[in-house]
């Protein structure tokens, strides 16, 4: 079972084409697709002053699961701010080319396959934990949005969402 979950917002290939294609950039995608102005306002703010909305939740797709203990791991996930580092690559060895960390502790996530240099890599389909980004404790029933500066609790707007 997972202690956390975290959630990011997912841009579609669609989007994407369009970002690059319709004439006015960013600004053209943000007035036709709700969930890129979310993105564009989220993963932009400075600090903790994010602006996060009642209706934003409804743009997150759940990425990933993390498990706050597991088993031959000597690292416990006490907090968000561990789930940061976690997911950020704080326990990726550079000497072995692994995150043994990550592995034990980190489940649920897709993949995806890229072609780089004629060669066929399988990526997670999933970024770093980033600005604008949900973490959930499921314990405690509690969300926490990635800020410039720390975290921000947005349980109450996520749950007004839901009402």
């Amino acid at each position: 079972m997972a202690n956390y979950n975290v959630y990011q917002i997912r841009i579609s290939d669609e989007i994407h084409n369009y970002v690059n294609s319709n004439g006015n950039g960013h600004l053209g995608a943000e007035k036709k697709y709700p969930i890129y102005e979310a993105n564009m306002r989220l993963r932009h703010s400075f600090g903790d002053d994010i602006n996060f909305k009642d209706t934003d939740f409804q743009h997150y797709t759940k990425v990933c699961e993390v498990k706050r203990t597991a088993p031959m791991s000597p690292v416990k996930i006490e907090h968000v701010e561990d789930v940061f580092v976690l997911l950020n690559g704080g326990y990726y060895n550079e000497d072995t080319g692994k995150d043994r960390v990550f592995d034990a502790h980190v489940s649920g996530y897709k993949t995806k396959e890229r072609i780089v240099n004629g060669e066929t890599i399988t990526l997670r389909a999933m970024h770093s934990l980033s600005v604008g980004d949900i973490v959930e404790d499921v314990d405690n029933g509690t969300f926490q949005i990635v800020c410039g500066f720390g975290f921000k609790d947005v349980t109450s707007e996520i749950f007004k969402e839901v009402a």
